[in-house]
C-alpha cells in the first residue's frame, strides 16, 4: 500500500486512467437535484457513485464514514460491492491504521493499494477481496470544508494498477463534492432536529400555557363568584342597615302615636265615666274635646310620617335592586341616602354640606345612584377619619349643558381626611385592594363605584388626592331633563 505521493504512476493496471464522459456530470447534477429535493442522503450519494461506476468498466465505489466516537469506519453507501466483502469492512479501526482506509484518514491523504495480494494490511481480508473479484484499492479521504475528516471515498478495481494525476484530480474532487453533499445534509439535519426541538418545545409552552389559561380560567370564575357573593352581601348589609335605620326612624313618631293614644284612651274614660255618673260639666266637655282634637292631630301627623318613612325606604329598597329609569329630585334623594345611613353613621363625627339647587331634577338610575353615594360615604367614614375626628364631607351636584342635546350631570364628593397615596389611587378601583383589611375592609366599595359609573351610568370617575390632603371624586354620566324613555341606561 502507497501513499499517493509514492505511487508508481508506469503500472500495468488497464484502469490507470478513470474515464471521462457525459455520464458522470450528469449524475453530480442529479445528486445535487435530488439533494434540494430532500430525496433521502443514501439515495443522493448513490447517484455519484452510480455514474463513476458506469465510466469505468469494472470499477465498484464505496463511502464510507467514521463514527460518532471518530474511531471507527464502516461503508455508508457501496451498491455494488458484495456483501461478503461488505461484512469484512464494516467497523475498521481508525487507530491505529491497519486499512487502506484507515492511512488514508491517517494520512489525510489519497492512499493507493496497487496489487491487494502483496499489500500486507489486506492480509485478513485477502482472501475475501480476491474471491469477490478486487485487486486494487484507491481510498482519498472525504474532509469537511472546517478541516474535519468525515470518511473516505474508496474505488475498487478487478485489476492492479495506481491513478494518474488526472484520476487523482478526479477522486479528489469526487471527495469534495461528496464532502460538500454529506457537510450540507448534515446542516439539514441539524436543522430538522432543531425545529423539532423547537416544535416540541412549542408543543410543551403550548401544553403549559393551556393548562395556565385553563387554572386561570377556573381562578377568575372561582373569583367572579366570590366577587358577586361579596357584592351581594355588600348590598344584603346595606339593605340590613337600611332597615336598621328604618326601624330606627319609626320608632319615633310611632311612639309618639302611641303615647297620644294612650293619653286620648286615658281622658276618654275619664270623660265616659263623669258622663255616666252624670256629672259631666260643659267646661270637662269642651277640654275633653280640645284634648281630643290635639291628640288626633299628633297622631296623624306621626302615622303620617312614619307612612312617608315607609315609603322612602321602601322605593330606596326597590332602587337597589332595580336598573329602572326614574325621575329623581336630588336635593331630596340624598338626603334620603343619608337617612338610610343613620346607624352606620351615629358613631362617626362627620358633617355633610350641599351645594345642590333644591329643585334640580333628573331622569337617572336611582338605585345606580344611591349606591354610588353610599359607597363614597362609608369609604370617608372608614379611611378618611380616625375615631371622634371631626370632618366635613361636600357634596356638589349640577347638570352640564356643555354638549348640546347630551346633559351631564357632574357630581362632585370631597372630604378632608388623610388623603390617599399616589399607589393607592392607581389600585384604587381594582377589586379586593384595601388598605384596611385589619379593619374588616373588603376591598370591593371602590370597585362596585367604578363599574356603577362605567357599566351602568355610562359615565366616568375621577380621583385627586394627596395624603393629609383629603379626597375629591369627580363623577360625570348621562341623564334626561325631561324624557323618561332615556336610552343611555
Amino acid at each position: 500500500m502507497k501513499p499517493v505521493n509514492a505511487i508508481n504512476t508506469q503500472g500495468t493496471s488497464n484502469y490507470t486512467h478513470l474515464k471521462r464522459h457525459n455520464a458522470i456530470e450528469a449524475g453530480r447534477i442529479n445528486a445535487f437535484a435530488m439533494l434540494v429535493n430532500g430525496d433521502p442522503l443514501e439515495e443522493v450519494l448513490k447517484e455519484i457513485i452510480a455514474s463513476l461506476e458506469s465510466a469505468t468498466c469494472g470499477l465498484k465505489c464505496s463511502i464510507n464514514l467514521i463514527d460518532s466516537t471518530g474511531f471507527v469506519l464502516s461503508p455508508f453507501v457501496s451498491p455494488s460491492l458484495p456483501l461478503l466483502l461488505l461484512d469484512a469492512l464494516k467497523n475498521q479501526k481508525v487507530i491505529p491504521p491497519s486499512t487502506t482506509c484507515a492511512f488514508a484518514i491517517a494520512n489525510r491523504s489519497l492512499t493507493v493499494s496497487e496489487d491487494i495480494t502483496l499489500d500486507p494490511h489486506w492480509h485478513n481480508m485477502r482472501n475475501i477481496a480476491v474471491t469477490c473479484g478486487i485487486r486494487s484499492c484507491w481510498s482519498q479521504p472525504i474532509i469537511s470544508p472546517n478541516g474535519e475528516v468525515l470518511g473516505t471515498f474508496t474505488m475498487y478495481f478487478p485489476t492492479c494498477g495506481s491513478p494518474e494525476q488526472d484520476d487523482i484530480d478526479s477522486l479528489l474532487y469526487e471527495s469534495q463534492i461528496v464532502s460538500i453533499i454529506l457537510e450540507r445534509a448534515n446542516n439539514i439535519k441539524q436543522l430538522e432536529e432543531t425545529n423539532a426541538e423547537l416544535e416540541r418545545r412549542v408543543e410543551e409552552r403550548t401544553e403549559e400555557l393551556t393548562n395556565a389559561n385553563r387554572m386561570l380560567k377556573k381562578a377568575l370564575e372561582q373569583r367572579n363568584e366570590v366577587q358577586t357573593q361579596l357584592v351581594e352581601q355588600e348590598n344584603m348589609a346595606a339593605l340590613g342597615t337600611m332597615m336598621s335605620s328604618l326601624t330606627h326612624e319609626i320608632n319615633t313618631p310611632t311612639g309618639v302615636a302611641i303615647t297620644a293614644i294612650s293619653y286620648l284612651r286615658n281622658i276618654l274614660s275619664k270623660t265616659t265615666k263623669s258622663f255616666e255618673k252624670e256629672q259631666l260639666r260643659r267646661s270637662q266637655l269642651a277640654t275633653f274635646l280640645s284634648k281630643t282634637e290635639e291628640s288626633v292631630d299628633i297622631i296623624e301627623r306621626n302615622l303620617f310620617r312614619s307612612t312617608q318613612l315607609i315609603k322612602t325606604f321602601k322605593q330606596l329598597s326597590l332602587d337597589q335592586h332595580s336598573q329602572e329609569v326614574r325621575k329623581i329630585n336630588l336635593m331630596s334623594y340624598v338626603n334620603e341616602v343619608l337617612l338610610t345611613l343613620k346607624p352606620r353613621l351615629k358613631r362617626s363625627n362627620q358633617q355633610f354640606c350641599f351645594d345642590i339647587d333644591p329643585d334640580l331634577e333628573v331622569y337617572s338610575n336611582p338605585g345606580a345612584l344611591s349606591q354610588l353615594l353610599i359607597n363614597l360615604i362609608m369609604n370617608s367614614v372608614q379611611h378618611a377619619f380616625t375615631i371622634n375626628q371631626m370632618g366635613h364631607i361636600f357634596f356638589k351636584i349640577r347638570v352640564d349643558l356643555t354638549i348640546p342635546g347630551h346633559p351631564m350631570l357632574k357630581v362632585i364628593y370631597r372630604d378632608n381626611g388623610c388623603g390617599m397615596s399616589e399607589h393607592t389611587i392607581e389600585n384604587l378601583y381594582k377589586p379586593f385592594f384595601t388598605s384596611a383589611r385589619q379593619n374588616g375592609g373588603s376591598g370591593l366599595g371602590m370597585h362596585i363605584c367604578y363599574d356603577i359609573v362605567v357599566k351602568v351610568l355610562a359615565g366616568h370617575i375621577d380621583c385627586k388626592s394627596k395624603i393629609g390632603k383629603g379626597v375629591e371624586f369627580t363623577v360625570t354620566f348621562p341623564v334626561s331633563l325631561d324624557n323618561p324613555e332615556f336610552d343611555s341606561f
